[in-house]
């Protein structure tokens, strides 16, 4: 029994330690790679920076003419310095990628069984602005790896083909909805040619899409659609859908924004919204919102009063003008001003 006990050490012993040294060779091994990966990349590196700088005046064809190791080993680096360069620089180094027959292999590597390919494809061709590849990249708003779904996101964004709006927002209604922020940020990268299709979806179904619709529409901020908007924050039978509404009137701004957002502060409303109204009026950024703003500095809903504060801070002199004659009878008053870095009498 002794001996079979003794002989099961050694041989545990044997075992943790050959494992030890396996782990120790795979490190070593990992790290040799990694440098020898940073050497060969270190002179495309440079090449590819002073190429960028120049312009792309100059060294296309010595990078078409690098070896495939030394490509590859800086082809992560090239992508990544395509989503940072814009103009001729950009340009001159898409051509670059077509010309070494890269595009054709990342389109390919949209339908790839790797989860890391596609979505590596995937952030190519955004940086690449490929307009080609948006269907395929619209293809893959409903692939089963979300951190594909948010790459595919991002690069139909930077791409800002119009025809990826009602992709983009009917990817907010799926089982595995992607991120609303990042869909409304693409959709905003879009531009104003996607305003129909961002119109057409305040009257969709899902909360969450004409949420996220309306939060694109704020941020390309064209005043010219502040009467669909107003709609939405009156009749829309979501009060977070109605919330999204008035932050949109806010960022769009403009006098045609105050009208609708004052109706919004009215005592028949939901707090909530009264509050959003007020701030929204802060942000407007329009003549004669003191005036509305003015009774609400007493108003018994403590958020709604905050909020109607800190709008007129924001308001111009007419603003503080209001602070100042509610100061120190309104604590919100007070609180609005010290913020606004002025006392009650000026300065």
């Amino acid at each position: 029994m002794v001996e079979a006990v003794t002989y099961a050490i050694i041989v545990l012993g044997i075992v943790v330690f050959s494992l030890s040294v396996i782990i120790v060779l795979v490190r070593a091994v990992r790290r040799a790679l990694r440098r020898h990966r940073a050497h060969l990349a270190e002179a495309p590196r440079l090449a590819l920076l002073e190429f960028v700088a120049d312009g792309g005046v100059e060294g296309a064809d010595a990078l078409v003419a690098l070896p495939q190791r030394q490509w590859q080993a800086a082809e992560p680096g090239a992508i990544a310095l395509l989503g940072k360069v814009r103009g001729e620089a950009h340009t001159a180094l898409a051509d670059v990628f077509a010309r070494r027959g890269l595009i054709e292999a990342e389109l390919s590597d949209l339908t790839h069984r790797s989860r890391v390919r596609r979505a590596r494809a995937a952030e190519a061709l955004g940086n690449l602005e490929h307009r080609p590849a948006v269907y395929a990249l619209c293809d893959l708003l409903r692939d089963r790896h979300s951190e594909v779904r948010l790459v595919a996101v991002r690069a139909l964004g930077r791409i800002g083909d119009p025809i990826a709006a009602v992709p983009l927002l009917d990817s907010l209604a799926t089982a595995g909805p992607t991120p609303s922020q990042l869909v409304a940020q693409a959709l905003a990268q879009l531009g104003p040619k996607a305003e129909p299709a961002l119109i057409d979806a305040l009257g969709h179904r899902e909360a969450r899409v004409r949420v996220t619709a309306l939060d694109a529409l704020g941020l390309i901020g064209s005043g010219a659609l502040i009467e669909p908007v107003a709609l939405v924050l009156e009749e829309d039978p979501s009060l977070d859908v109605r919330l999204a509404a008035a932050n949109t009137l806010g960022r769009m701004g403009g006098r045609s924004a105050v009208p609708p957002l004052v109706v919004a502060l009215g005592v028949d409303h939901p707090d909530r919204l009264r509050a959003a109204a007020a701030r929204a009026l802060g942000e407007a950024g329009a003549a004669g919102v003191a005036e509305a703003l003015a009774g609400l500095l007493v108003d018994p809903a403590y958020r709604v009063a905050h909020e109607a504060a800190h709008a007129l801070r924001k308001a111009g002199p007419a603003g503080l003008t209001v602070l100042r004659a509610a100061s120190p009878a309104s604590p919100h008053a007070e609180e609005a001003l010290a913020a606004a870095g002025v006392g009650t009498h000026g300065g």
